[in-house]
């Protein structure tokens, strides 16, 4: 299993991330999706660079996270649509209209 040391230290080696303080719980075993989306942004990044999945894997595998190439384009699709719901949420969230009170008389006039 990877542990969030684990993950620490690939982000480091792949110089993608800014290192990030490690949690109380940096021991906790993590699975195979965990690891993959705590690794998400450098992973995307790479691809987007033109690494190709089957050479991420092999990157992945060195640190212990032993994983196929279809479950990792899987967990990647799944941490870009968590990513691009989130970003919706804020954004809906900022433009939410404030909802005025009207009297009542101020609306029989224009029915």
């Amino acid at each position: 299993m990877v542990t969030m040391k684990d993950i620490q230290r690939i982000r480091e080696e792949l110089k993608k991330l800014k290192p990030s303080d490690l949690a109380e719980n940096s021991d906790k075993p993590l699975s195979n999706r965990e690891a993959v989306k705590q690794l998400g942004p450098a992973l995307l990044k790479m691809r987007k660079r033109g690494f190709s999945v089957n050479t991420l894997v092999e990157l992945l595998q060195k640190h212990q996270i032993d994983l196929k190439g279809n479950d990792l384009s899987r967990y990647l699709r799944a941490f870009q649509g968590e990513k691009a719901t989130t970003a919706k949420a804020v954004r809906v969230k900022n433009k939410s209209a404030e909802i005025v009170d009207l009297p009542i008389n101020s609306l029989s006039g224009q029915l």
